[in-house]
């Protein structure tokens, strides 16, 4: 048995060659290599040719063209573009190759070309990113002439609704781009369903500012605080990460407080506090999440301050000083989202908050430190 298992190895090995040869001629089959320079140095020539075939209307040289540039460099952006709006110049529908097209990103390339080009940096850009952009350089006449192109296609009665939307894309307005193909005729296209994933996705990547409504709680039974509205604003980091972070800021009106004793400069004060706020700074980590729900535990720490009124000269610094009960503010709890409308997200928080009152210089009546919050949220 060990002889006839040495035997196969022995004869593997010698095989080995051979296998390669042949999974690398497969994998070339299906994969095939681009020569990049080749690449490089002809593309901008493709470009150059091809615009003069579309401004002459021959569409039997431009077809040659583009499958030459294609077979040299595979699909990019701008020539599955170009081929998309000459295949519908000659009322071949391009349903399938739309679809491809934005399979493949490429309306995120054409976003970014579209963008740089109206940049005066465009030049240094189109050096600096030549390989993103397919070696054709931002604001090549090619572009030009496929955006009138597109600007004459979209009013075609013979196109469906995908390819009227893609032509509205390639005319260059973005601006009316995602005014169109927000509305309703559009709900069934895939191109609207690429541009609403899109949409989330960008929203995903960028800083969030969150809005807050709801109940802060303290735990004195309404001996002293009681139950009061909160209003918060805060800054998140990005939703694309596990571990997140927040600046937030909190008013807590205060209309179901009642008095309490504070001295100042050695003088007592009966106090009846209109708003408290705190600062804090939070980490989050993504727990869980799915296509409706994000779950987020959270923890912070931060400033805690009960405004008194009490505004008194200080003779010594010859200032007016304004006396408050600030301490620290820890909290901990969890927060819930889920995506609303294109980009936003909307949801609930449930918070338990601890401040060590009687850390607070002046402060005579013992404060619970105790207290929870439960508030919707609104990020944008």
């Amino acid at each position: 048995m060990i002889r006839l298992i040495f035997f196969f190895l022995i004869l593997t090995m010698l095989h080995l060659p051979a296998i390669a040869t042949v999974f690398n001629d497969n994998f070339s089959t299906f994969y095939p290599q681009i020569d990049t320079l080749k690449c490089d140095s002809s593309s901008v020539r493709y470009a150059d040719t091809l615009n003069r075939l579309i401004k002459d209307s021959d569409w039997k040289k431009s077809y040659i063209v583009i499958d030459q540039w294609k077979e040299t460099c595979g699909d990019n952006e701008i020539n599955s573009r170009a081929a998309i709006l000459v295949a519908l110049s000659n009322g071949v529908n391009q349903s399938k190759a739309i679809r491809d097209y934005f399979d493949n990103d490429f309306h995120f390339v054409f976003k970014y070309r579209m963008e740089y080009s109206e940049s005066d940096l465009y030049e240094y850009l189109s050096w600096d990113y030549s390989t993103y952009f397919n070696y054709v350089p931002l604001r090549h006449q090619l572009d030009s002439t496929l955006m009138k192109i597109a600007s004459g296609l979209k009013s075609r009665q013979n196109l469906t609704d995908n390819e009227r939307l893609a032509c509205q894309l390639f005319s260059g307005n973005e601006r009316n781009f995602k005014h169109e193909v927000k509305k309703k005729k559009y709900a069934k296209t895939f191109v609207q369903m690429y541009y609403k994933d899109d949409s989330r996705y960008l929203a995903y990547q960028k800083l969030g500012i969150h809005l807050y409504s709801g109940l802060y709680s303290s735990f004195d039974e309404g001996q002293y605080l009681g139950n009061n509205l909160s209003l918060g604003l805060g800054l998140y980091t990005p939703l694309n990460t596990n571990w997140q972070g927040s600046f937030e800021m909190r008013f807590r009106i205060l209309t179901n407080d009642n008095d309490f004793d504070f001295i100042a400069q050695n003088n007592p004060y009966t106090v009846n506090s209109k708003i408290g706020y705190n600062l804090s700074a939070n980490v989050l980590y993504k727990y869980f999440e799915n296509n409706h729900l994000i779950v987020l535990p959270k923890a912070g720490l931060g400033l805690e301050s009960i405004q008194t009124g009490i505004d008194l000269y200080d003779a010594y610094n010859d200032e007016t000083k304004s006396y408050d009960v600030t301490t620290l503010h820890a909290n901990a709890g969890l927060m819930i989202l889920t995506p609303v409308f294109l980009k936003n997200y909307v949801g609930v928080e449930i918070s338990y908050h601890y401040c060590p009152y009687g850390w607070s210089k002046g402060l005579i009546s013992k404060f619970n430190n105790h207290a929870f919050s439960i508030e919707l949220n609104y990020r944008f």
